[in-house]
């Protein structure tokens, strides 16, 4: 009963805030997910099978491959937890790893428990804390009792699902090595009695790490790279993570991404897994830590906060005079921008451009633009690297007219977002998140300058032409086409 009371209490502050509509469709999203995820445990259950059928593998590349220093800042943490979290660490196939627990609980709970495994365990590190340094100087006690080539990081009281350290290990000795890596995740229950939402990522994305932290369970780097960086700093605690992971992973590092669960994020009471609201401080500081990002890149820009928790749209900021025009019609040559119109079904090659600063390549031909469609595309047009900017489409039954697709997705129980109503957000939101796609969507603009010698191509092609120029192809969910009937 009281947790009903607290549900309610947190539905009627979000309506305050953003309106009953949104919190239906926050809800209607959410069980439909449920209901896609069905299964998910029988197929969580094979995936560890698999893994524990690997194990004399892991445990021969255990002799030659990397060390890795698993990071855990305690706070008086629950003995069982506490247990469980060493458990899932030291059970590892992979054998080469130490565990680093910097504790800063005032009572000595933690201790005894982390010297008795010491104890048994020369792999377990531990050190008691004079006083509590905040969860970012604790990390970075943690940090500097690592000795390993590589460091990870878990929280004090999630879990490391069996096969995590050797698919990180086979997956840097495939590469032939990297900056860093992480992995998917999931969400378990206080007893781990039921493993629940799955987040399947895409590869590395710099373009919607900026959006959310996606990456977050489980991030491993090279703990030489983490010391350069500066390790974790206490003015984004509650996002310390997100500001680590910006900075370790920014001026075009080599990161890995391993598309199998091996991570588990407990839920309970306290946990923002469970419950989004027990940390808003939290995502003021990932907002920060973003803002923080596009300085340090010299991208003029802002993070703002979005009606989902942790979820941020990035305003780019650009030069030049606001464009007011409110059609494709009235914009075509007037300001330096020329109008491409294609046949969708037919995709049949267009003729390309050449003498304009930017084309809008689109198949929608009645349309409304939101207020503020131009400056949108055209903010993030302007960036560096970027040639090619989608905006978010809605055909005339008001739903998305195509799929928004990241590279290196493994999700068995998605769907695609195409046909997702408006005012739904999709998986992860991602139908409203600026992101690298894929494929286009059915409006998109191309700096100009980029076009030249192209001739006539398909769109598909039109695409590939300019990927192989080094430019990359982004969506900005913020620059939206109502298809008109």
């Amino acid at each position: 009963m009281i947790q009903i009371f607290k549900l309610c209490g947190r539905g009627l502050r979000y309506v305050r805030q953003y309106g009953p509509t949104q919190l239906y469709y926050k809800i209607k999203e959410r069980r439909e997910r449920n209901r896609a995820e069905t299964g998910y445990e029988t197929w969580l259950r094979a995936q560890i099978e698999a893994e524990e059928a690997a194990s004399p593998q892991a445990e021969e590349l255990s002799k030659t491959g990397p060390l890795f220093s698993i990071l855990v800042p305690a706070y008086e943490t629950p003995a069982l937890f506490l247990r469980q979290m060493i458990e899932s660490v030291l059970t590892q196939s992979y054998k080469n790893l130490e565990l680093c627990i910097a504790d800063g609980s005032p009572s000595g709970e933690v201790r005894k428990i982390a010297e008795a495994y010491a104890g048994k365990d020369s792999r377990v590190r531990y050190q008691k804390l004079e006083q509590n340094l905040g969860i970012s100087e604790n990390t970075n006690a943690a940090l500097a009792m690592a000795s390993g080539d590589y460091i990870g990081l878990l929280d004090h009281d999630d879990l490391l699902l069996p096969g995590a350290l050797y698919e990180a290990a086979e997956a840097l000795k495939e590469a032939g090595g990297a900056d860093a890596l992480y992995t998917d995740e999931d969400k378990v229950n206080m007893d781990l009695s039921r493993h629940f939402q799955p987040h399947f990522k895409p590869d590395f994305n710099s373009e919607y790490l900026l959006s959310n932290n996606y990456i977050c369970h489980f991030f491993v780097v090279k703990r030489e790279l983490a010391l350069e960086t500066g390790g974790f700093r206490s003015g984004f605690d509650g996002a310390q993570d997100y500001d680590f992971i910006l900075r370790c992973t920014e001026g075009g590092r080599r990161v890995l991404h391993i598309p199998k669960i091996l991570y588990s994020w407990r839920c309970h009471e306290a946990s923002t897994a469970a419950n989004p609201e027990s940390k808003l401080y939290a995502y003021e500081a990932g907002k920060r830590a973003v803002n923080a990002h596009l300085e340090r890149m010299g991208t003029p820009g802002e993070a703002l906060a979005t009606s989902n928790y942790g979820f941020h749209r990035i305003r780019f900021f650009r030069k030049g005079s606001k464009i007011l025009i409110n059609s494709f019609a009235n914009l075509n040559g007037q300001t330096g921008i020329k109008v491409v119109y294609y046949d969708k079904a037919c995709n049949n090659s267009v003729t390309i451009p050449e003498s304009s600063d930017y084309v809008l390549f689109t198949c929608v031909r009645k349309e409304r633009l939101s207020e503020d469609f131009w400056e949108e595309l055209l903010s993030s047009c302007q960036r560096p690297g970027i040639g090619i900017v989608c905006a978010r489409v809605y055909d005339r039954r008001k739903r998305l007219s195509t799929d928004i697709h990241m590279e290196g997705v493994r999700d068995p129980f998605g769907r695609s977002l195409q046909g997702l109503k408006r005012g739904g957000s999709g998986y992860f939101h991602r139908a409203v998140l600026c992101q690298e796609l894929t494929k286009p969507t059915d409006c998109f603009l191309v700096k100009g300058s980029l076009l030249k010698g192209a001739g006539k191509l398909t769109i598909g092609g039109l695409c590939v032409y300019i990927r192989k120029q080094g430019y990359r192809m982004v969506y900005n969910p913020w620059a939206v086409v109502y298809e008109g009937r």
